[in-house]
């Protein structure tokens, strides 16, 4: 894979506003303060600087080690984010995160893996894991697979808490999570958590150390 990259035709950028990239590149590199204005379209994307695309981004993958924003729709297959990525409207097949996460619309993915940071008003997934570094939000949550729990590396004297609005799905483990409404099929409540109302369908459990004001079973489909 490594020699393949270094094999594509690559560009590297580091500094500017872009508006007319050559469109025979490969391999995007930022390396330093670059507003791209234009729809891009590249098999990687290397941002180490502070980047933000003003219009469409079409990759097959994007390592963010930098400070990225991307204002419009992006269709990437995998991400890894070591920094503060910020996206608008994203379509992904994988993410990676393990710096700090702003999803400013909505995120589609499959598989979610994230250390650290999320704020996000709408995230879907097949299968979501996070371990919290702090405080992280998101309104509302829907995915096959949740597991939310705090990391355990990272410093303790942090909040380290999940404030949702909705969490939905069919297994589900969380543990440090503030909602209103969790919903599932089988449902694994953790310590400190805050539950308002729980809806489940085949089975549930709650720790002695989380609070949860209602639980309702769900009629099955």
């Amino acid at each position: 894979m490594n020699e393949e990259i270094q094999k594509l035709r690559s560009i590297t950028l580091t500094s500017g506003t872009i508006k007319d990239l050559a469109a025979d590149c490969e391999l995007l590199k930022i390396r330093g303060s670059v507003a791209l204005h234009q729809e891009v379209r590249f098999k990687k994307i290397s941002a180490h600087g502070h980047s933000s695309f003003h219009a469409r981004v079409v990759a097959q993958v994007l390592n963010n080690t930098g400070s990225c924003t991307i204002n419009d729709l992006c269709e990437i297959n995998e991400i890894t984010n070591a920094g503060n990525l910020k996206i608008r409207n994203g379509q992904v097949t994988k993410i990676n995160s393990s710096g700090k996460l702003t999803i400013e619309q909505k995120l589609q993915t499959e598989h979610f893996n994230a250390i650290g940071f999320v704020k996000a008003p709408e995230i879907y997934a097949k299968h979501f894991q996070l371990k919290m570094s702090g405080r992280s939000a998101i309104a509302q949550l829907i995915a096959d697979e949740i597991y939310v729990e705090k990391d355990k590396t990272s410093l303790s004297f942090l909040k380290k808490k999940l404030v949702c609005k909705k969490i939905k799905g069919r297994t589900l483990k969380l543990s440090n999570t503030v909602a209103e409404v969790v919903e599932g099929d089988v449902i694994l409540i953790g310590d400190n958590c805050d539950i308002q109302t729980l809806y489940y369908k085949e089975h549930y459990t709650v720790s002695p150390n989380a609070q949860v004001r209602h639980i309702i079973r769900s009629e099955n489909e």
